[in-house]
C-alpha cells in the first residue's frame, strides 16, 4: 500500500495573495457552489512524485461561520485514512509562534488520514475534528475536496482558532518527490466581511400531494429503546410526517414491530393504514400506500426492492431499500451496488424476475456507508457494474439511459449535508445515508436532513423540537425528500392547450444571458410552481405558487439562485407544476444559459 502524506501548509518566504470570496459554500462533497470563484493558486503539472498526485488548483472562500478551501489532485485518494494528509494553517500571520515548518509558524497542523490533530496555541494540544468544527467532503474517495474549518472555533486552552483577519497555507504531498503547492512560497488569505444568511428550509411539504419519503438509520433497534429516544423519535417522526419510511438497523424486530411503532407515532386516519416489509434481515420500509410485490434484491446482503400502489397516479412506485456494508467493506459495498444495477436492468427489460411498465418510477433510500473507494457511488449512479460476469452488463439505471439523480440536501439552518456526526469519535462527520431517484419520472420538491444539533431555537420551537433530539433518536439524522410523478410534458407546443390544461412552452431567448423569460399557458385558472434545477438535479431557483388565469403567462428568470449569485454557463431544467383543481399536470424542458 503506497503511503501518501500530503501538507496544507504557509510559508513567509513569499506570500502569494489568494483572491478573497465570501461565498455560502455547501458542504455537501459536490462543488457546484465553488464555479463562481476564481482559483487562488494553479500549480504546475508534472511535479508528482511517487504517490501520483499532481496538485492542480486550490480555492479559498469564507462565510461568517467557516473558513473553506477547496483543492485538486489528480490521485485518487481518501479523505480520512490510507494516507497521511496534513495541514499546517498559520493562523496568527506570525512565523514565531507555533510549529516552524516552511517559513511559517503553524498554529495547527491537522494529520486528516490519523484524523486528529495538534494545536500548538498557548500549548500542545492534541484535537480532534469537533474541536475545529472540521468538515470535509466527498466522504468517499475523489482527486478533489472541500474542506471547513469553524471560524469561531476554541480548541484548546481557552485560545482561539483564528485570533486574525489572515491566514496562511502550503499544500504538499510528502511521498517521496512528492508535490509542492505552491512550488515556493506560501498563499495567504485575509477574511472578507459580511453575512450571508441561512435560509430556514421549511420541514412541511410544499403541497399536501407530494409523496414523502424518509430514510432513517435508527440505530440498533432504536425505535423501541423507550425513554429520551422514543420521545425524540416521535417529535421528529410528527414533524416529518412521511408517507414512505426506510428503517435500517432492524436486527431484532420483525416488520409487524416496526409498523405498529410507527402507528403509535403517526396514526392512521379513516380509510388509512400502514403497510410493512422486512424481508432482508435489517432493513423495514413502511408505506401508507399497499406494497403489491416485494424482492429480496441479493440474498446475503442488506438490500430489499418492494413495488407501491400508489393511489390515483398513472403508475405504481418501485422503492428500494439499502443498508450497505460498512466502513473498509468495499467488496461488498461493491457488490451491493452491482446486483441493484442488475435489478433494475431486469425491471427495465422483458423477461427475469420482473416486468416493468416503461417510466416507471425508481427510488432508492437508505444508510449506503459510502466511506471507501468512490466506485460503488459512480457504480449505483452510472450503472457502471464491476462484476459483470455475475451482475451482467452495464446498464444506466433510468429510463432516459441517464443516470441515478441524488437528492442533495442540508440541514434546515446550516450549510452542511452530513447525516452522521459523532463528536465522541474520530471520524468526520459524512453523508451516508442516500436518496437517489430517477429523473426521467420523479420531480423532486422539498427535501432536507433533519438534523436538530444545527437548527436555530427559533426552528425548533416552531416545530416543536428540540437541540439534541437527533442524536437521543439514534447516532444518524434521517434524510426527508418530496417527490410528484409525472409523464413529462413535451416541450414543443404541439398539444392543444385544451387537451394538456397547462403546457411549458419554450423560454425565450434561448441560449439566453443573462436573463429569460420562463413561458407557459393554462387552459383555465391555475396555481403553478416554476422549478431550475442544475445538472445534478439541485433545485437552485424556484418561483413559489402563484395563482394564474387562463391564458399565456411568463416570468423572468435572470440567472441566479436562490442566494442572488449568478449561476454558472450550462444546461438548466425547468419544471412546472400547475395545480388546477384536483388535478395536477407537470412539465418539464432544458434551457441553456452561455457566458
Amino acid at each position: 500500500m503506497r503511503t501518501i502524506w500530503i501538507a496544507l501548509a504557509l510559508c513567509l518566504v513569499v506570500a502569494l495573495p489568494a483572491l478573497a470570496d465570501l461565498a455560502p459554500i455547501q458542504m455537501d462533497g459536490y462543488f457546484d457552489d465553488w464555479t463562481a470563484l476564481a482559483s487562488a493558486y494553479t500549480d504546475g503539472s508534472g511535479d508528482n512524485g511517487s504517490s501520483g498526485i499532481d496538485f492542480q488548483n486550490i480555492w479559498v472562500a469564507n462565510d461568517q461561520d467557516n473558513l473553506y478551501l477547496r483543492f485538486e489532485t489528480t490521485a485518487d485518494v481518501q479523505p480520512d485514512e490510507q494516507q497521511d494528509m496534513r495541514l499546517y494553517l498559520d493562523t496568527d500571520m506570525n512565523a514565531g509562534t507555533g510549529l516552524s515548518y516552511g517559513g511559517i509558524g503553524a498554529d495547527l497542523v491537522w494529520e486528516f488520514g490519523n484524523r486528529t490533530g495538534t494545536f500548538y496555541t498557548g500549548g500542545n494540544s492534541t484535537v480532534y475534528h469537533d474541536n475545529i468544527g472540521l468538515q470535509m467532503g466527498p466522504t468517499t474517495s475523489n482527486t478533489e475536496f472541500e474542506v471547513a474549518l469553524t471560524r469561531n472555533a476554541v480548541p484548546a486552552n481557552g485560545q482561539a482558532l483564528f485570533s486574525g483577519g489572515s491566514v496562511r497555507f502550503i499544500l504538499r504531498d510528502a511521498a517521496g518527490g512528492g508535490d509542492l503547492c505552491p512550488d515556493s512560497g506560501s498563499i495567504s488569505y485575509s477574511f472578507v466581511a459580511g453575512t450571508l444568511p441561512v435560509a430556514t428550509i421549511p420541514l412541511g411539504r410544499d403541497d399536501p400531494a407530494h409523496i414523502r419519503l424518509t430514510t432513517w438509520n435508527l440505530q440498533s433497534d432504536a425505535l423501541f429503546d423507550g425513554g429520551a429516544a422514543e420521545a425524540a423519535q416521535d417529535r421528529m417522526l410528527k414533524v416529518m410526517d412521511p408517507d414512505l419510511i426506510v428503517v435500517c438497523e432492524v436486527w431484532n424486530h420483525n416488520a409487524t414491530q416496526v409498523r405498529d411503532m410507527i402507528e403509535t407515532h403517526l396514526p392512521s386516519g379513516p380509510g388509512e393504514a400502514w403497510y410493512a416489509v422486512g424481508i432482508d434481515g435489517g432493513n423495514v420500509v413502511c408505506s401508507r400506500f399497499p406494497i403489491l410485490q416485494r424482492w429480496e434484491i441479493n440474498p446475503g446482503f442488506r438490500d430489499t426492492g418492494v413495488l407501491l400502489d400508489l393511489p390515483n397516479q398513472p403508475k405504481d412506485l418501485l422503492l428500494i431499500a439499502a443498508h450497505w456494508r460498512c466502513c473498509t467493506a468495499d467488496a461488498n459495498r461493491q457488490e451491493e451496488a452491482d446486483s441493484i444495477i442488475g435489478f433494475l436492468r431486469d425491471a427495465r427489460t422483458v423477461g427475469g424476475l420482473l416486468d416493468l411498465p416503461a417510466g416507471t418510477p425508481f427510488l432508492l433510500a437508505g444508510d449506503l456507508n459510502l466511506v471507501g473507494w468512490r466506485q460503488q457511488l459512480l457504480t449505483i449512479e452510472s450503472g457502471d457494474i464491476i462484476n459483470e460476469g455475475t451482475y451482467g452488463a452495464d446498464s444506466p439505471p433510468d429510463w432516459d439511459g441517464g443516470p441515478f439523480t441524488p437528492v442533495v440536501s442540508r440541514h434546515p439552518d446550516a450549510r452542511a449535508g452530513y447525516t452522521w456526526r459523532n463528536d465522541f469519535s474520530s471520524y468526520y462527520p459524512g453523508m451516508l445515508d442516500w436518496i437517489l431517484y430517477t429523473d426521467s419520472a420523479l420531480a423532486l420538491h422539498n427535501n432536507y436532513v433533519l438534523e436538530t444539533r444545527t437548527m436555530t431555537a427559533t426552528t425548533l420551537s416552531t416545530y416543536g423540537l428540540q437541540q439534541y433530539d437527533t442524536t437521543d433518536a439514534s447516532d444518524h439524522a434521517p434524510r426527508v425528500a418530496d417527490f410528484t410523478i409525472y409523464d413529462p410534458l413535451s416541450p414543443v407546443p404541439d398539444v392543444p392547450v385544451d387537451r394538456a390544461g397547462a403546457r411549458l412552452l419554450p423560454n425565450a431567448p434561448n441560449p439566453f444571458n443573462p436573463q429569460t423569460e420562463l413561458r407557459f399557458a393554462l387552459d383555465r385558472e391555475g396555481v403553478v410552481t416554476l422549478e431550475v434545477f442544475d445538472a445534478r438535479g439541485r433545485r437552485i431557483s424556484e418561483f413559489r405558487p402563484t395563482a394564474f388565469g387562463a391564458g399565456s403567462h411568463a416570468v423572468t428568470w435572470n440567472g441566479t439562485d436562490a442566494s442572488g449569485r449568478p449561476a454558472a454557463s450550462g444546461i438548466y431544467r425547468v419544471r412546472m407544476t400547475a395545480r388546477m383543481g384536483e388535478r395536477i399536470v407537470l412539465g418539464e424542458q432544458s434551457i441553456t444559459l452561455v457566458k
